[in-house]
């Protein structure tokens, strides 16, 4: 969220710079590499905006509970989001009670997501270890070099709050 005195980034979204990565995670597992999603095209004068951030588990219809977080860097806390590290940019969850009585699907975006090298994706799962699919639609965007190294110091959370 912008605070009056901040500056504006200057960003260009680029002709045909759209993607959806489709996939599936595990849940409640943590191994690294097989959560990263690769971004980066060894420049740091473009970069990647979230805008639609979805979940489902790999079987919607049984009772369960998911979440996945979206990160510039790879997190190992599970069942736990904090909206206030600058790492974590998108946050979505999941449920569905026993006896099918309803479900609850949400998903928040932070606005001021930049990404300039690769995304991590982290599921949870209150049960067992389970397959979660997920969609990512990003945009990608012209920016100096100066905003650049100003995102890429914010994505590895050396910018403080």
């Amino acid at each position: 969220m912008r605070k009056e005195g901040d500056e504006i980034m200057a960003i260009k979204r680029i002709k045909d710079g759209y993607k959806i990565v489709r996939g599936q995670v595990t849940g409640n597992t943590y191994s690294g590499t097989e959560n990263k999603i690769h971004l980066f095209d060894g420049k740091f004068t473009t970069g990647w905006k979230v805008v639609s951030f979805k979940i489902a588990p790999k079987a919607p219809l049984d009772a369960t509970n998911t979440e996945c977080i979206l990160s510039t860097e790879p997190k190992s806390t599970l069942g736990s989001w904090d909206w206030g590290d600058v790492q974590e940019i998108a946050w979505a969850t999941w449920h569905i009670g026993a006896g099918y009585d309803g479900s609850l699907v949400y998903s928040n975006i932070a606005d001021d997501n930049l990404i300039i090298q690769d995304l991590w994706i982290r599921a949870y799962d209150a049960g067992e270890a389970k397959q979660v699919n997920y969609e990512i639609e990003l945009e990608k965007y012209d920016i100096s070099s100066w905003d650049g190294a100003a995102a890429l110091v914010r994505n590895n959370a050396q910018s403080g709050p």
